[in-house]
């Protein structure tokens, strides 16, 4: 419970399942019980261009603040009465004011460490890769093992790397590099050798060991093939974890907000939770997490009384995480049709349709919000087919399942989200990332309702926008262009879109980056938009993102970020 100063509580409802239950937050609503200006806001901003992401109020060009919400959104005019002797005034000069980035899907834990960690993002050249590996090597204890992330084969060609490129560079030591999907490994053979990893090992379920002509690993793991390897436990005595883990979470909190970043919804775990409410607790919380737990976890958590929305309103449970498929990069997503680059496979899906169901049904029926990650076609169909079987058991009810990613739908399955009520909870950079391989990976046709914006809003589906960091960077402005240009950002091309009919505006992609996002965790009554009651969680952005060419998107900055009424970052 969030302590209450307040005139009255602010009660918001969350309905899941058969179970109707009110979480009531001791919140102080500023909007209630005050006469215009009386006693001054706290804060208030001025000459500003302010687009509220509010369809009442689309646009205005001040707002005041006080306490942690917005009490009123106008005119200069109007704005400057509640100017009082203890306002800070700030003046924006024309520039953009913004909700505060709401990113509905990342790692946060993992995209701080990856801040730190020997990070391949971008690589464009095997051999530069192997020259950061080699320079790592160098630096690490013999034996020790050499770790790094984020690297994508499709740079430099379809081929995959294999454990000699490795062996060649670091013959001492263990290496494993995490590809930028997570969801496969590269290693060399001291890995391998390591983890008892042989021609004779078998695949394990919904996991593959790739092998050469002879049968031997080639040193990439796909999927749950991953869990094969032998890694050393994480060194140092628990408080030493612990410490190590807080200041990760420090580090990562700087970043976002320098980046405008004011919510993460993000897989999550009891030690961070425990950090972060110690965070708070010290004031050095400056982003709000809503940390979602495992699908497979359903009955365990149900029988603790967990619930999605526990919590409060900067610390609090999300949805239930699931999985059905692995990725287009990879080659993991379940297809109805084999792929077009490897006609041997559909992909390896991680588990059956009655499996999901049981699950699902369950997680519905205990009062969970459920978030399936679906990439392939056959893949969103089982989570459809799943959340539609939930309807008919359990009652249609607001609970707003979700699939994550959602990245290749077949064209029968589009309006379904909509009907549903299912959120599409999608990461823009994807699409301009993957661009470059997905024709080749699953042909033309597949691919006209591939990242499909555009169809999605049109049958009535609520998005939510985000980045899976560090699988792509934090940085919001990236996703807006993405969404509004569909060009990939390394290479600008193609220069008219990809499939430019899925395109999106720029108050769309602002729209479901802020609006959505917190509509796909039932809080659009409390943050998302600015306007009078709401949480004050804004930035600034130092040019005017609908007035300018959509290149220049990419050169945006966030100026100042606010959260909760507080600054907590000026460039």
């Amino acid at each position: 419970m969030i302590p209450g100063t307040a005139k009255r509580s602010r009660r918001l409802l969350s309905s899941f399942g058969p179970f109707l239950w009110w979480a009531l937050l001791g919140v102080w609503d500023p909007a209630v019980g005050q006469s215009e200006g009386e006693g001054g806001a706290d804060r208030v901003i001025q000459h500003a261009t302010v687009m509220t992401m509010d369809a009442a109020q689309p646009r205005a060009e001040a707002l005041a603040i006080r306490g942690e919400r917005i009490v009123a959104v106008g005119s200069d005019a109007e704005i400057g009465k509640w100017i009082g002797p203890g306002t800070e005034v700030i003046d924006a000069r024309g520039r953009l004011v913004v909700p505060g980035f709401n990113d509905s899907h990342c790692h946060f834990e993992s995209g701080c460490r990856s801040l730190q960690s020997l990070n391949l993002y971008g690589v464009n050249r095997l051999e530069k890769v192997l020259e950061l590996v080699a320079a790592k090597a160098a630096e690490t204890p013999r034996n020790g093992w050499v770790l790094g992330a984020r690297y994508d084969h499709t740079l430099w060609g379809r081929d995959w790397p294999t454990r000699e490129h490795l062996d060649r560079v670091a013959p001492d030591h263990p290496v494993m590099l995490t590809r930028a999907s997570g969801h496969s490994v590269w290693v060399n053979s001291r890995a391998l050798a390591i983890s008892g990893i042989t021609a004779a090992t078998k695949d394990p379920p919904a996991g593959e060991i790739q092998r050469d002509s002879k049968g031997e690993p080639t040193g990439i793991l796909l999927e749950n093939a991953v869990d094969l390897l032998k890694l050393p436990p994480p060194a140092g005595t628990p408080e030493e974890l612990r410490a190590e883990h807080r200041k990760n979470l420090l580090i990562g909190l700087k970043h976002a907000a320098r980046l405008g970043v004011t919510t993460v919804q993000t897989s999550s775990s009891v030690l961070e939770m425990e950090i972060l409410r110690e965070l708070q607790q010290e004031g050095l919380l400056t982003l709000r997490f809503t940390g979602w737990l495992e699908l497979d976890l359903v009955r365990q958590l149900a029988s603790k009384g967990h619930l999605t929305g526990q919590g409060d309103l900067w610390v609090r449970t999300g949805f239930l995480k699931g999985y059905i498929d692995g990725t287009l990069g990879d080659g993991t997503a379940a297809l109805f049709e084999p792929f077009a680059d490897r006609p041997d496979s559909t992909g390896l899906p991680t588990m059956t349709q009655e499996k999901l169901n049981d699950l699902v049904l369950f997680a519905d029926r205990s009062g969970f919000q459920v978030g399936v990650h679906a990439i392939g076609d056959r893949g969103v169909r089982m989570v459809l087919d799943a959340f539609d079987l939930c309807a008919a058991r359990n009652g249609r009810r607001d609970v707003r399942h979700r699939i994550e990613h959602a990245q290749l739908i077949h064209p029968d399955d589009v309006r379904r989200f909509g009907a549903l009520g299912v959120i599409a909870s999608m990461q823009q950079t994807h699409c301009t990332t993957d661009q470059r391989f997905a024709e080749p990976r699953v042909g033309f046709e597949r691919c006209k309702t591939a990242y499909a914006w555009r169809s999605l809003i049109d049958s009535g589906a609520m998005l939510a926008f985000g980045t899976d960091w560090p699988v792509e960077p934090l940085d919001p402005m990236r996703g807006v262009f993405s969404s509004v240009t569909r060009t990939n950002i390394e290479t600008m091309q193609p220069q008219s879109g990809w499939f430019p009919e899925q395109k999106l505006t720029v108050w769309e992609s602002l729209y479901y980056y802020t609006h959505g996002s917190a509509c796909s965790e039932h809080l659009e009554d409390v943050k998302g938009s600015l306007r009078p009651g709401k949480l004050a969680d804004l930035v600034i952005v130092d040019r005017d993102l609908f007035g300018i060419p959509p290149a220049e998107i990419l050169q945006a900055k966030v100026d100042l970020t606010i959260v909760g009424g507080s600054v907590v970052y000026t460039r």
